[in-house]
């Protein structure tokens, strides 16, 4: 199953799903899906279900511009690391974002059961099992 979760996640990417097609996500969400974001985050916390965790990919449109730069993918089972690197500027100001960050992708039966992000690569591997 490794191998299709890599792929379908590499899509995601490839099709700018995270960046401008959000909606395009839903079909691949498990209906217990959750959705992490890091302590420092600006909404900082876990949100459960395909609404509420919809909600969240579609933050991504309160900026002006937003875009996910895959680099890396590091398959551990039933989850799939992604090294990304994530750039957007804010519709307020002239404000521009550009951070590394570690998506970690969760399957169940083929559908995601977790997405969770942070901006350290290391710990995200080493939560999956990939490094010590």
């Amino acid at each position: 199953m490794s191998r299709e979760n890599v792929e379908i996640v590499r899509r995601m990417y490839a099709d700018g799903l995270l960046d401008h097609a959000v909606e395009a996500i839903q079909p691949f969400l498990h209906p217990d899906v959750e959705f992490v974001n890091p302590a420092e985050a600006v909404e900082p916390g876990t949100r459960r279900g395909i609404d509420e965790v919809m909600t969240a990919f579609r933050a991504v449109g309160a900026f002006e511009t937003a875009t996910s730069e895959l680099r890396e993918l590091f398959p551990a089972g039933d989850s799939v690391v992604a090294a990304v690197t994530f750039r957007a500027r804010s519709r307020d100001s002239d404000v521009e974002l550009n951070q590394d960050e570690a998506h970690t992708w969760t399957f169940r039966n083929g559908k995601v059961t977790r997405f969770e992000w942070c901006r350290d690569l290391a710990s995200a591997l080493e939560a999956v099992g990939l490094r010590e």
